[in-house]
C-alpha cells in the first residue's frame, strides 16, 4: 500500500488548479505552462527532445509549440545542423507568464505551510527533500531501475 495515500500528487494537482485559476486571463492548459517552463530551462530544446520528455506523439508538441509561438510565449527557429527540426525559445512574454506561475505556486505553498510551526517544517522539509532528490535522480536515469523493477514486480502478479 502507498504509504503517502497519494497525498503528494492530490496537493500537487490542487496547485496547479489554483495556478490556472489565479492566471486565468491567459488561454493556457497546464501543459502549456509545462512547456513554457522547459523551454525557460532548456533554452534551444527540440520539439523532439520535447516529444520524448512528455511521452507525446509529434503532432501534438507540434501543434502545442505552434500554438504558444501564435500567442507570443514561444519562437521556433529551424536547428543549425538540421533545418527540418525545430529550436524553441522563450520568449519576454513567455518569461512573464513562466514567472507569474511560478509567482502563483509559492503563493499557495507559503499559504499552505503558514500553519506548521518551524519544528513542523525543520522535519518535513528535509523529507520532501529526500524524496524529490530520488525522484529526481530516477528520473535523470531515464527511470531505468524503477521500471526494471515495476516491471518484475507486474509480471509477477500477472502470474
Amino acid at each position: 500500500m502507498d504509504p503517502t495515500r497519494r497525498r503528494i500528487r492530490k496537493i500537487d494537482r490542487d496547485v496547479q488548479r489554483f495556478v490556472v485559476r489565479a492566471l486565468d486571463n491567459t488561454n493556457l492548459s497546464l501543459s502549456d505552462y509545462d512547456m513554457i517552463h522547459t523551454i525557460h530551462h532548456r533554452p534551444g530544446i527540440t520539439q523532439e527532445d520535447l516529444r520524448r520528455k512528455y511521452a507525446q506523439d509529434k503532432s501534438t508538441i507540434a501543434r502545442r509549440a505552434a500554438k504558444l509561438e501564435a500567442e507570443g510565449y514561444i519562437i521556433r527557429r529551424p536547428h543549425p545542423e538540421d533545418g527540418r527540426r525545430k529550436q524553441l525559445f522563450i520568449t519576454e512574454k513567455g518569461s512573464a507568464i513562466r514567472d507569474a506561475k511560478v509567482e502563483a505556486e509559492s503563493f499557495y505553498f507559503a499559504w499552505l505551510t503558514e500553519e506548521l510551526s518551524e519544528e513542523e517544517l525543520s522535519v518535513l522539509c528535509p523529507l520532501l527533500d529526500r524524496i524529490q532528490l530520488r525522484s529526481r535522480d530516477e528520473r535523470r536515469q531515464e527511470f531505468a531501475h524503477l521500471l526494471e523493477s515495476y516491471a518484475k514486480t507486474h509480471r509477477q502478479r500477472e502470474k
